[in-house]
């Protein structure tokens, strides 16, 4: 009797044990990784014509002077706010110049964002000025 009980401790253990395991992985299904070496080179493709990386570093574009740098962004939202603006597309103006509308996959985003928090962060790193 002693070991029947036993054995259904273990049973609801080991139960309780993969609901929460996929409970959670369902939770966080769609919820992309992303990559900081890639977001880089798509910021290199899209948005560094424009903005600067850091304040005070030149602008890419002389004619654009009111980019604010891509550091600054998690300064000024949580960055996880920005993927749906980047999915749905931005659409914003600087120096009455229109920003180009870019295209980006669920996994592009991540990358982005993965990219654009290691710069807040690094922007938070660096000495005062």
């Amino acid at each position: 009797m002693i070991h029947k009980r036993s054995l259904v401790i273990l049973i609801t253990g080991v139960a309780a044990a993969a609901f929460l395991l996929i409970s959670n992985q369902l939770a966080h299904r769609g919820e992309e990784q992303g990559d900081i070496t890639r977001g880089k080179a798509i910021a290199e493709q899209t948005c560094l014509r424009c903005h600067m990386e850091f304040a005070g570093d030149p602008y890419p574009d002389p004619t654009i002077t009111t980019a604010p740098p891509l550091a600054s962004f998690g300064q000024r939202w949580p960055i996880e706010n920005l993927e749906e603006a980047l999915a749905e597309g931005i659409t914003v103006s600087h120096d009455q110049l229109t920003m180009p509308e870019f295209t980006f996959t669920p996994e592009t985003i991540a990358d982005l964002l993965a990219y654009l928090d290691d710069l807040s962060q690094r922007a938070d790193a660096r000495p005062a000025n």
